[in-house]
Formats: C-alpha cells, structure tokens, sequence
C-alpha cells in the first residue's frame, strides 16, 4: 500500500540514483519471469561451452530440481518466524520503549541505524518487519514529542542496514555450509559459524560498514529543516496504529476448545521442551549454531511470546504471504544450479574465475559478482546454490579458504540490497512507502559501503 505523492522535489531522486530507478522500473521484471530468465540462459550457456545436448541439459535441470526443497522451508520459516516475533506483545512494548530515547532529529537517525543494524543482526527475517515497525514507531514518537524528523529518511535508515543481515546470526550460506547434510558437503565439507560470522575478518568489516552508514544518516544525508517531511505530513493515520497481532475472541459460549486456544498452558510446555533440548544440544551434544538450531529457537520465542495458540496461528496466518517468493522460485533455481554442476558448466566459470583474479583480490571479485548476480537473484540462498559451484572451485585453486569465500560472497550479497527492491518489499509494505521514495538515500549508502566492503575484504588480515 501507498500514500499518495509528496512534490516531487522531495519524492523523486536525481541523476544518477533516478536514471537507475528508472532503468531498472522500465526493464527489470517480476523476480518469477527473472528466473525463467536464467533457467533459459543457463540452458544456452550449457549448450555453447559445454559438451551436453539439449536433452542431457533438460535432464541435468530436472536432477537439481528439487535439491533445495529442505533449504527452501528453512528460509520460509526463517521469513514466518520472524514475522511472527516482531508482533508480539513484548517485542512491540520493547519497541515502544526503544523509540522514545532520542531527543534530536539526528539521535532519531542515528537510533535507527544502530537498532536495526542489531535486529538484522539477529535475525533477518525479524529484522525486516520489526525495523519496519521500529522506523514507523520512531517516527510517531518523534512527532508527538516535537521532533521534526524526515520520515523517508527515518525509514531509508532503518533499511539500509539491511546490508549486514548475511554475515549476522541468521546468514543463510554460513548456517547453511556449517549443517551437515547441505548440498556442497562433498566439495567444502562443513564450516562451522566459528570460521565464518565470528572472525574478525568479518566483524571488523562489518562493524565498518555500520559506522559508515551512521555517519552518513548523521551528517550528510538529513535535509534542511524546511524540506524535513514528517509523518504526520506522510500519513496522518499512523498515529494511532497498533503494530500487535491477536486472535479475537468468538462472542458464543465458552467451549473446552475455546479455552486450550486462548490458553497458555500448551505454549508454555511446549516452550519447557524447547528450551530442554537447546540445553541438550550445546552443553551435552555440544553441537554449534546452524540454520536448523535458529529456527528452532524463533519458534520457541514466538510459542512462548504468543502465548495463546490463537495468537499464534493469527501471526502465522499474517506472516505466511512474505515467504511466497521462496516457496515459488526456489526449486527453479535449484533447477538452474543442477545444470550447472552436471553439464560441467560450473568449471567453465571457475576457468573464466581464476583469469582474471588472483588469491588477493579473489573475495573483491566474489563480492561484486555476488553483487550483480543478486541484482537479477535477489535471494541470497538460491543464489548460492547458482554460484557456489564455481566460486568455490575457483577459489580452492586459488587456495583461497571456503570460509573465506563463503564470507565474500555474503558481504556481496547484502549489499545489492540497497539498491535492489526485492526483499524492501515486505518491508515497504509496512512503512506505506514506494521504493523509489527511499532509493535516492539508499544508493548513496550503497556506493559508499561498497568502497568499504571492497577494501575490508582485501586488506583485512583473515
């Protein structure tokens, strides 16, 4: 849903950043037809450099067709999960409370940063609704205590840290290459989150990016006080919004089922034998985070927060819709990944890899090809199973470590989602904005970061 439009001074970017939005409303098409797109020019490439016929391809296409089906309801209930979690009655007291600190216009950006720099940290899927929920929040509490705050440049704040969400705790590649089962077990084995989102290779990359961004949303991007755009100004309705989803109560008798819905009782049992196992799992079994263990514990939070199964289910009901892109398009890029490893073409592209980097620019190169290529796959996970095939091999004749380049292809992957509107989608939905609203601030974060990144990951000591 949008508002309708502000003047367009103050709506529509220039130059550069408009030619962009523009280009890419005129010729890049729904993420589905994207794919369809690839399927086709994976099967030509096959066909050009490879020795496989248009049969062995097709064959080849339906053999990886349905290898990320386990893959694809992990990053559905990571999406549900966290949606959930973001509406329940304690994270929106939590939020309410987080969004009265700032006393400046220049303390509600940079709260914004900082805030949903750690609620992406955490988890992504929650992260993009709860820093939805946090910038709309900031913002009326912003204008009831008298702060003329932007609100497009409240919620460009709260997205823009969005770059970081792959190397936090739920990254999808670095959970997903330290479970043991996952699907390039037998050409990287599996790296634990040891090596990959908690080394300082990552951290100090990351931390910088992060101290780049607040000082971007501090200091060079708030626009003068008489341009400022208020909420109020945006959506005057706003104001009185409820961010909390809870089943209403049917008017008839009270029935034996009616009280195990709307009672806790259940809930919090079954959140006991949750919380049993996590125990089981790190202190008996001595097993470390992977993709499974996250979602396993989202679910035990939202169970227990929810309370009620009524609560529940009406979240689920209501987060269920944001996943619908993962469940569609993700067996056709496992698809896409199968006719790449069984044709051969993977090896093609780790030849094209290995001539033109070396072992120090090796995850400079891996991050602006995550980038571009997440441009037209705009899903870190499925996007993987495309590209890990030949980075991995190009990088293991480099001697690059996999953990190295599992770290690079992440950074490159978060990154094109400052300027690419895939996952801003859901987000949008929430604070009642156009992409093209927010895309002037994020490019600029995009093109500044990026020149962090690249650098972090070439200079930074591993």
């Amino acid at each position: 849903m949008s508002v309708g439009p502000l003047p367009a001074s103050r709506t529509q970017p220039r130059g550069f950043t408009r030619w962009l939005t523009g280009m890419a409303e005129r010729y890049v098409p729904d993420s589905y037809v994207i794919v369809l797109i690839l399927t086709f020019v994976t099967f030509i490439l096959g066909l050009l450099f490879t020795g496989s016929g248009p049969v062995d391809l097709v064959v080849d296409w339906g053999k990886g067709f349905w290898v990320l089906l386990e893959f694809a309801m992990q990053m559905t209930l990571i999406v549900v999960t966290g949606y959930a979690l973001a509406t329940t009655p304690f994270v929106n007291r939590v939020l309410v409370r987080m969004a009265t600190v700032p006393r400046t216009a220049s303390g509600v950006y940079i709260y914004a940063v900082v805030i949903t720099f750690l609620a992406y940290y955490i988890n992504w899927g929650f992260g993009l609704i709860f820093s939805a929920l946090f910038a709309r929040e900031l913002a009326r509490q912003a204008s009831r205590n008298g702060i003329k705050a932007d609100y497009k440049l409240i919620v460009a704040a709260a997205y823009a840290t969005f770059i970081i969400w792959h190397v936090g705790l739920s990254g999808s590649v670095p959970l997903l290459v330290a479970t043991s089962n996952h699907f390039m077990v037998k050409e990287m084995g599996v790296i634990p989150v040891s090596q990959t989102l908690f080394v300082p290779y990552t951290i100090i990359t990351m931390l910088l990016v992060v101290l780049v961004t607040v000082f971007l949303f501090w200091k060079v991007l708030p626009p003068k006080e008489n341009q400022v755009v208020t909420m109020e100004e945006v959506d005057p309705e706003a104001m009185q919004e409820q961010n909390v989803v809870e089943a209403a109560r049917g008017t008839g008798p009270v029935t034996p089922a009616d009280r195990l819905m709307y009672s806790g009782v259940l809930s919090y049992i079954m959140a006991a034998m949750f919380l049993v196992y996590l125990v089981y799992h790190f202190f008996v079994a001595k097993k470390s985070l992977d993709i499974n263990l996250v979602n396993f514990i989202f679910l035990m939070l939202i169970i227990l927060l929810h309370r009620s199964p009524a609560n529940l289910i009406r979240a689920m009901q209501k987060a269920t819709p944001a996943a619908w892109g993962i469940i569609l398009q993700f067996p056709f890029y496992a698809g896409i990944f199968g006719m790449m490893k069984f044709s051969g073409l993977v090896e093609v592209f780790a030849r094209w890899i290995l001539s033109v980097t070396t072992a120090q620019t090796f995850p400079a190169f891996v991050a602006v090809l995550s980038a571009i290529m997440g441009y037209f796959i705009p899903s870190g996970g499925s996007k993987w199973a495309v590209e890990a095939p030949y980075i991995i091999a190009a990088g293991a004749q480099l001697g690059v470590p996999h953990a190295k380049t599992v770290i690079a292809y992440a950074f490159g992957n978060d990154w094109i989602n400052l300027i690419q509107p895939f996952w801003a989608l859901p987000f949008l939905t929430v604070v009642k904005l156009n992409f093209r609203e927010i895309v002037g601030y994020t490019t600029l974060v995009f093109v500044v970061t990026g020149v962090v990144i690249l650098l972090g990951l070439t200079f930074v000591p591993f």
